[in-house]
C-alpha cells in the first residue's frame, strides 16, 4: 500500500541559503543525511515519490527569489520531480504555491 505525504513549506523566516534547506529538510521530514542541495533535493523527492502520493504547499516562496532566483531553481526541482519516469507519477506529486494574496498556482 502506498503511504500519503501532506506537507507545507514556509519561507517566510528564511534570512539566508542555509535556512532554506532547513526549512526544506524539516518541513518535509528528510532524513539527517539530507545533503542541503539542489541535488540531495532531487533524492529525497524522488525516494518518497517512488513509495507514494505527495502534496506540498508552498507559502512565502517570494522570501527567496532574493537569494538568485532560489524560488525559481527549487520550483524547476519540483517541476521536474513531477515529470520524472515519463510522467509516470505526475499524479501522485501535487505541489501547490500559495500566494501573498493567497491565490494558489499549482506546479505543472
Amino acid at each position: 500500500m502506498l503511504e500519503t505525504y501532506k506537507y507545507k513549506i514556509d519561507f517566510s523566516n528564511v534570512e539566508n541559503y542555509r535556512d532554506i534547506h532547513k526549512t526544506i529538510k524539516e518541513a518535509l521530514d528528510f532524513p539527517d543525511y539530507y545533503g542541503e542541495n539542489l541535488d540531495a533535493l532531487w533524492d529525497c523527492l524522488t525516494d518518497q515519490l517512488l513509495s507514494g502520493t505527495t502534496y506540498i504547499e508552498i507559502l512565502s516562496l517570494t522570501q527567496i527569489e532574493k537569494f538568485d532566483g532560489y524560488d525559481k531553481k527549487i520550483i524547476d526541482i519540483f517541476t521536474m520531480v513531477k515529470h520524472a519516469y515519463e510522467g509516470e507519477f505526475a499524479d501522485r506529486f501535487l505541489v501547490t504555491v500559495v500566494r501573498e494574496d493567497g491565490t494558489r498556482e499549482e506546479i505543472k
